[in-house]
């Protein structure tokens, strides 16, 4: 018999934000007008930040906003058992959330860990997933119940967010 406290799965699967499309494209397009009076000595100097700029421009429209690089996340499934991400190269891996993972009211950085190395970071903005998932996953996110153990090791419910069973529901 399951327990009438545990918590239903959560799946979030965005869709490109234009938000985060415009936000990327205002950042760089200020970054190359700070280019025009940089002191810089040369112009080679200026077209070879210019291309790192547009270079970096392509990379983050690519890879975080279409999410169409392989390593992207493309849906992260959530049960108490822990995180599942799904990237754009159709595999599957169990994550967990980092420590650094922001919380805000339009925008949501989940930033993930799925082995020693590989970071991968998923970006929610109002636009990308229905209002109603946003407010789940914030709502988890806040009261710690999506975290993972005490010990950073294990997914799922930490001790300190997992029902006490001498707590009565109101």
């Amino acid at each position: 018999m399951t327990d009438h406290r545990s918590l239903p799965p959560l799946r979030i699967a965005p869709r490109p934000s234009r938000r985060l499309l415009v936000f990327v494209i205002l950042t760089h397009a200020v970054a190359l007008a700070v280019l025009a009076p940089l002191p810089a000595p040369g112009v080679a100097l200026r077209a070879g930040l210019a291309a790192v700029i547009l270079a970096s421009l392509a990379y983050v429209i690519w890879a975080q906003v279409l999410r169409r690089a392989p390593w992207s996340v493309v849906a992260v499934d959530w049960n108490e058992r822990g995180w599942q991400a799904t990237f754009a190269d159709g595999s599957t891996r169990p994550v967990r959330l980092a420590p650094s993972t922001f919380v805000g009211v339009g925008l949501v950085i989940l930033h993930l860990r799925a082995g020693r190395l590989f970071r991968p970071t998923l970006l929610l903005s109002a636009d990308t997933v229905p209002a109603d998932q946003l407010r789940r996953l914030r709502v988890l996110l806040r009261l710690g119940l999506a975290r993972g153990g005490d010990r950073g090791d294990a997914p799922g419910l930490s001790d300190a967010a997992r029902p006490n069973p001498t707590d009565h529901a109101t």
